[in-house]
């Protein structure tokens, strides 16, 4: 009785994972909204304490992302662009950044 309630078990944890195999590999696939890619950008931005006080401006249309702000050296623009090309979802980069 016990290795029919274990083999049950295992059969039934199988047939789960093997329901939810295709919905997982699905969200993972996911395109995210532009509202959402900007601020999924926007928090990887703010993550570098440099780049945090900048307060840049990030917003997204059709997988494009621009970065408005100021800077005040040529660097921080170019970290902003490889922080931002780095956030899954984000096709291209526009960065506007100035001083």
């Amino acid at each position: 009785m016990k290795h029919l309630f274990a083999r049950s078990a295992l059969l039934a944890t199988l047939a789960l994972n093997i329901g939810f195999a295709p919905l997982m590999a699905h969200a993972e696939d996911a395109v995210p909204t532009d509202e959402q890619l900007a601020t999924n950008v926007k928090n990887a931005l703010d993550a570098d304490p440099e780049l945090k006080a900048l307060d840049l401006h990030v917003v997204s249309k059709k997988q494009e992302v621009t970065i408005d702000g100021k800077m005040t050296d040529d660097q921080q623009m170019f970290k902003a662009g490889v922080i931002a090309e780095k956030v899954p979802g984000v096709k291209f980069v526009i960065n506007n950044m100035n001083m």
